[in-house]
């Protein structure tokens, strides 16, 4: 009885094979491509590749407009996101430089003379360079 039941069982899968094999290679060949001629020319060459790219792009699952505007929300977001961060990092490497600056300027300043003696000793070499002995007439300029 149980040879029965197995040749019964071996029986109706095979049925059930027989009956999946024909519907999966239909499924098979609808899913199938032509596959696209290859002409030698340039123009059929191009021809060709536009005709895949079509092929492709019917294959594409298109986002819904609601996936679309989640996607959009979270770019704008993570934009705005990664916008004040280099903001926050830029002012405070800015303020960090400017600091630095100061503080070895303020050390210069205390190691060299005060800025007023440098300015009057500057003014004094500018007064002399701009005045000019006035001009001596020689003999010969005179003409004697």
């Amino acid at each position: 009885m149980a040879k029965d039941k197995e040749a019964k069982g071996l029986s109706s899968d095979k049925k059930a094979e027989k009956g999946a094999a024909p519907k999966a290679s239909k499924a098979s060949k609808s899913s199938k491509q032509k596959p696209v001629k290859n002409s030698t020319g340039i123009f059929g060459k191009i021809g060709g590749y536009l005709k895949g790219v079509v092929q492709e792009l019917k294959r594409v699952t298109w986002p819904t407009p609601k996936e679309m505007l989640n996607s959009g929300i979270i770019v704008i977001v993570t934009l705005i996101f990664f916008a004040l961060f280099t903001f926050a990092f830029d002012s405070a490497a800015t303020r960090g430089v400017t600091a630095l600056a100061n503080t070895t300027a303020s050390k210069e300043a205390s190691s060299t003379p005060s800025t007023e003696t440098t300015s009057a000793a500057s003014t004094e070499a500018t007064v002399n360079a701009n005045t000019t002995p006035a001009p001596s007439t020689t003999a010969t300029e005179t003409g004697k």
